[in-house]
């Protein structure tokens, strides 16, 4: 690779990790082109990007940005996944295919400044997705216009069957 277009490629690498909500590395040591393949359409899919990144490369262009934290964890061959939308997708698609193939291994990951391990990764995967938490919000706040809907109801229900009552009693009399 000639030296012009290594800068391009790191200037655009560079553009796109400061853009980037989060960033992941993997190691996919023993993943062979099938199971690389399936992983990276699943990323795809999420509107995550996916590469294999010289080392020297990735760090050259996470200079300067958010996830210069990740330097010190640039270590043999690595995959990086990145989303720019949604800072949970990579995560979750990535915590999936850990579990079913032991190779794929998610090892650290930055975003707005903060290094993040293993296990707070994994923590992100338990969270309710985007759609999720709104609807969760909607319910709080439809919840007491509908008990306020239903309280009233009830003593006009309640008078209603009074009178239906007494008129049934006046009808049989």
């Amino acid at each position: 690779m000639k030296r012009e277009e290594k800068r391009e490629r790191i200037a655009d690498l560079q553009r796109q990790m400061s853009q980037a909500k989060v960033a992941i590395l993997t190691r996919f040591s023993g993943l062979n082109v099938e199971k690389m393949t399936q992983l990276r359409r699943e990323l795809s899919k999420a509107a995550v990007e996916y590469r294999v990144i010289k080392n020297t490369l990735f760090r050259l262009a996470v200079r300067g940005t958010d996830k210069e934290g990740l330097t010190s964890h640039i270590e043999g061959p690595l995959g990086v996944a990145w989303s720019q939308s949604d800072p949970v997708a990579p995560a979750r698609v990535l915590a999936k295919y850990s579990k079913e193939w032991p190779e794929l291994k998610v090892l650290m990951a930055a975003s707005d400044g903060r290094i993040w391990g293993p296990a707070e990764i994994q923590a992100w995967v338990s969270l309710p997705s985007l759609e999720g938490l709104r609807a969760k919000v909607l319910g709080l706040i439809q919840a007491p216009a509908t008990t306020l809907v239903r309280l009233m109801g009830t003593p006009a229900t309640r008078v209603a069957r009074v009178l239906q009552g007494r008129g049934q009693q006046s009808e049989a009399a």
